[in-house]
């Protein structure tokens, strides 16, 4: 059960360039901590003659000591109707300038015909001290632009 306020940021059909890029980058607010609940990350894959083209991305949640440029603000919602209070933290989508990395997360080689679904259970949520930064990383590019969909939850403590 969570004891904070709890918000969505999402974006949907955006383009995803062929480079290596920061598809989440959250921002905590100075004296105000974070915790991910979950991230869902769907992409588009080329469909050839009827059938999915396999591709594998190289996905990292890891935390950042530096912000990086480009990409898109995403204001964040209130999960709950009776939540009217703004997130601080900072959501941006598709950093194609990501800051510094720090300690890596989580780390995996994935299809994008199947959808990266990263639900942490209470004791491995990824908590965000205030000021830190997480980072959902592509790697490396995906060999073309794809469109993709996500959805991060996380929770202001």
């Amino acid at each position: 059960m969570a004891n904070g306020l709890m918000y969505t940021s999402q974006f949907d059909n955006v383009s995803i360039t062929n480079a290596a890029q920061d598809i989440w980058e959250l921002v905590a607010a100075a004296g105000v901590a974070a915790i991910v609940h979950w991230i869902s990350l769907t992409i588009e894959p080329t469909i050839t003659a009827g059938v999915a083209q396999d591709v594998r991305g190289r996905f990292r949640l890891l935390e950042r000591s530096t912000t990086g440029s480009g990409g898109s603000a995403v204001t964040p919602a209130g999960v709950h109707p009776r939540n009217t209070v703004a997130a601080s933290t900072v959501t941006t989508r598709t950093v194609t300038t990501p800051g510094t990395p720090g300690d890596i997360k989580w780390a995996e080689r994935k299809s994008i015909i199947v959808p990266v679904e990263l639900i942490f259970t209470p004791d491995t949520r990824i908590p965000i001290q205030g000021g830190g930064r997480l980072c959902l990383e592509l790697v490396a590019g995906l060999g073309a632009a794809y469109n993709a969909s996500s959805v991060v939850c996380f929770e202001e403590i």
